[in-house]
């Protein structure tokens, strides 16, 4: 599935707009609107660096991801951009893991870890 993208240049030009907030444990400032990730489990990549481009350029550097995400492959496709732009260093990556399954509750400490390195290998 094809996403459409749509980026208005002008508002997209400066990041003067953005608001950020800061946490006490981290040291850099983390923009009030948040992007999703989910969507990039079923995109094409070109698109999807068109759109985290974009989102980059107009000030949000705070991005949600989890482990379930299209079983990893949105956390890849993520970590792609991030990796080919060079910009971790710049972003706030919010994860989840440790999400039940059809199995199982998968809430201890030896699945939210494991989650938690599998999400990061997955982003390199």
């Amino acid at each position: 599935m094809a996403l459409a993208i749509h980026v208005k240049a002008s508002l997209f030009s400066r990041k003067g707009w953005m608001e950020y907030g800061r946490l006490s444990t981290i040291n850099k400032p983390v923009s009030r609107l948040v992007q999703g990730t989910i969507m990039a489990e079923e995109g094409e990549q070109a698109e999807l660096d068109a759109l985290f481009d974009a989102v980059l350029a107009a000030g949000i550097n705070a991005f949600d991801t989890a482990h379930v995400y299209g079983n990893g492959a949105a956390e890849m496709a993520f970590g792609r951009w991030m990796n080919s732009r060079g910009v971790r260093d710049e972003l706030f990556i919010i994860g989840k893991g440790a999400h039940h399954n059809s199995v199982r509750q998968r809430v201890t400490p030896f699945d939210i870890s494991a989650d938690i390195h599998d999400s990061l290998a997955r982003m390199g």
